[in-house]
C-alpha cells in the first residue's frame, strides 16, 4: 500500500457513507448532515488558519467536509422531489404511462413467474405528471419481452416504497401492458443482436450450451438452464453469467491491443478505448448495472495496462463518488459493493499474490491468473457470507480453471454478435456468426464440465452464519491471507524457496 495514491480514497468512503445514511433518512435529517458537514469544514478551516492543524490533515478534512455537505444537500434535494410528486401518497388501482428504464428480471419463486423491473412514470389516469422512477412488479409473460426504453400503458395497483429508496412508489401490474409506439432505436439495436446472438448459440451449441453462451457475452440470462446456474453458483462462476467489470475490461483490452499491435498512436487508442466502452454500453443494453459495470472495467483495465499501477485507485475513488452522486441507490446495492471490493483486489491485493508466486517460480501468466482470482475471493468473501451465508472452497481453483475460456469466449461471443447483426436471418453474417460460436464448442464443455466437477462436490460450499457475524468470519479469513501474502512478498525467492523447504523438512519428522 506503501506505493498506492490514496488521496481519493477517505472522500469516496465519506460520500459513499453519506449518501447511504441519507437513503434512509427523512429530508430534514440530510438538511442537518449538510449543515454538520458545512460546520465541521469551517471549522477545521478555522483551526488550520490559527496554526493549530497542518496542510496534510487540513486539506483532506476539508475535501471529505465539503463532498459530505454536498452529497447531503444533493441528496436532500432529492429527498424532497419524491415526498412531494403526486403518485408517492397515492394507493389503490389506476392507469398508469410508463417506460421502462432496464431489462425485467425475474423476482421472487420461479413458480410465481413474476419479473422486477424499473419504470418510469410519465402520466396517471390521462394527466401528466413529473417524470419519476418506480419499481414495478408484473407478469413474466406480459413484460419479460419488453425492451428497455418501451413505452406501455397498463392498469397498476399503486403502494409504499420500500425505506432506503428514492422510487416514488411500488407498483403491481394488472393484465397485459399495452405498447405506445416503439423502443428507442439504440435498444431495438441491442435488442436485435441479442436476439441474433441467441439463435446463432441455438443453432451451433448444445442445449445447455446454448443457453449460458449469451449470458457470458451480453448477460442475457434468459435461456440458462437451472442446472447449469446451479452448478455455476456453487463452484462460484455465477458471476459470469451477468455483465461485470471483466466484460468490459476484456472487450476494450483487445481493442487496445490490436491498436497498439498496430502501432496506433496513444491518443487513437484512448479513443478507441473508451469508444469501445461506449459500444459495449449499447450492445448489452444501458441499465445502472451496466453502467456500474462499464466503471469498473475501466478502473480494473487501467490497473492492468496502466505503466502507473498508483494511477488506479484514484480512479476507482473517481468512480465511486461518480456513480454515488449519478444513482445514489448504489450506496446500498450488494452488487455495487461487491464490484468496487473486487476491482479493489486487483488494485491492491493482486500485485503481492503475483509477486509471491512468481518468487516461488511460478510462471508470469499463471501468476497472474492465480493472483486474481485469489484477490477477487479473499475481497468478496465477506460480503458473501453477509449476503448468503456461505463460503466458497472451491471460487479461486474454478475461476482460475476457466480464467483463458473466458477472456476467448468474451472476446469472439462480441464479434459474433456484431457479425450476426448483419443482413438477414439466413444470410453470410449469421452464417459467420455461427461458424465462430461452433469454435467456442471445447471451451463451453470445459467451462460446463469445470462447474459440474467441482459444483457438485459436498464440500465445495460451506455453509457459516449469515449477516454480520458471517461477514466477521469470512472477513478474518481474508486479513489472515492478505498478511500472509504482505509477509511473503518481503522474502525474496530464494527466502521463500528455503521456507518451504524447512516447513517439508518439519512435516517429515512428525510424518509416520
Amino acid at each position: 500500500m506503501r506505493d498506492q495514491d490514496l488521496r481519493l480514497l477517505l472522500p469516496s468512503v465519506a460520500v459513499w457513507i453519506v449518501t447511504g445514511v441519507c437513503l434512509g433518512a427523512t429530508v430534514r435529517t440530510a438538511v442537518m448532515i449538510a449543515v454538520g458537514a458545512a460546520l465541521l469544514g469551517l471549522a477545521v478551516a478555522a483551526m488550520w488558519c490559527a496554526g493549530r492543524l497542518r496542510w496534510g490533515f487540513t486539506g483532506p478534512a476539508l475535501i471529505c467536509a465539503l463532498l459530505a455537505a454536498g452529497c447531503a444537500t444533493a441528496m436532500a434535494m432529492r429527498l424532497e422531489t419524491r415526498d412531494r410528486h403526486p403518485v408517492h401518497e397515492m394507493h389503490g388501482k389506476v392507469t398508469m404511462w410508463l417506460s421502462l428504464q432496464e431489462d425485467p428480471v425475474p423476482f421472487g419463486p420461479v413458480s410465481a413467474g413474476t419479473v422486477r423491473a424499473r419504470v418510469e412514470i410519465h402520466a396517471v389516469a390521462r394527466r401528466s405528471v413529473p417524470a419519476a422512477s418506480a419499481e414495478l412488479i408484473g407478469n413474466a409473460q406480459s413484460w419479460a419481452n419488453l425492451s428497455p426504453g418501451q413505452r406501455v400503458r397498463a392498469v397498476v395497483t399503486v403502494g409504499s416504497a420500500r425505506p432506503g429508496e428514492l422510487v416514488v412508489a411500488r407498483l403491481r401490474a394488472s393484465g397485459t401492458p399495452e405498447r405506445l409506439g416503439r423502443p428507442p432505436p439504440m435498444q431495438r439495436l441491442a435488442a436485435h443482436l441479442r436476439d441474433r446472438l441467441q439463435r446463432s448459440s441455438s443453432r451451433a451449441l448444445s442445449p445447455k450450451a446454448s443457453g449460458l453462451f449469451p449470458g457470458l457475452v451480453l448477460g442475457d440470462e434468459s435461456a440458462l438452464d437451472p442446472d447449469v446456474r446451479e452448478d455455476f453458483r456453487d463452484a462460484g462462476l455465477l458471476h459470469l453469467t451477468a455483465v461485470s467489470g471483466a466484460n468490459f475490461a476484456l472487450v476494450c483490452g483487445a481493442v487496445i491491443f490490436a491498436l497498439r499491435l498496430g502501432g496506433a498512436p496513444p491518443k487513437v487508442v484512448v479513443i478507441a478505448g473508451a469508444l469501445s466502452i461506449i459500444g459495449f454500453v449499447v450492445l448489452v443494453r444501458p441499465s445502472p448495472s451496466v453502467l456500474r459495470a462499464a466503471m469498473m472495467g475501466a478502473v480494473g483495465l487501467l490497473a492492468v495496462l496502466s505503466s502507473r499501477r498508483v494511477q488506479a485507485l484514484p480512479a476507482l475513488g473517481g468512480a465511486v463518488i461518480g456513480g454515488l452522486v449519478w444513482w445514489p441507490e448504489l450506496a446500498r446495492a450488494p452488487g455495487f459493493v461487491l464490484s468496487v471490493v473486487a476491482t479493489a483486489g486487483l488494485v491492491v491485493v493482486a500485485p503481492g499474490v503475483r509477486d509471491m508466486l512468481r518468487a516461488a517460480r511460478v510462471p508470469g501468466g499463471v501468476a497472474e491468473l492465480v493472483a486474481m482470482a485469489v484477490a477477487a475471493q479473499v475481497t468478496t468473501a465477506p460480503m458473501i457470507a453477509y449476503l448468503s451465508g456461505t463460503l466458497s472452497l472451491v471460487s479461486v481453483v474454478a475461476n482460475v480453471a476457466v480464467a483463458p475460456v473466458v477472456a476467448v469466449i468474451g472476446i469472439v461471443g462480441t464479434a459474433a454478435a456484431l457479425i450476426g447483426g448483419i443482413g438477414g436471418a439466413q444470410g453470410i453474417g449469421m452464417m459467420a456468426s455461427e461458424l465462430l460460436i461452433r469454435a467456442m464448442a471445447p471451451e463451453m464443455w470445459w467451462m460446463i464440465s469445470c462447474a459440474e466437477r467441482l459444483g457438485s462436490a459436498q464440500w465445495a460450499v460451506i455453509e457459516i452464519p449469515d449477516g454480520w457475524s458471517g461477514l466477521a468470519v469470512a472477513a478474518g479469513l481474508s486479513a489472515t491471507v492478505v498478511a500472509a501474502v504482505a509477509g511473503a512478498r518481503r522474502i525474496d525467492g530464494d527466502g521463500l524457496r528455503r521456507a518451504l523447504a524447512r516447513c517439508r523438512r518439519g512435516l517429515a519428522r512428525w510424518a509416520p
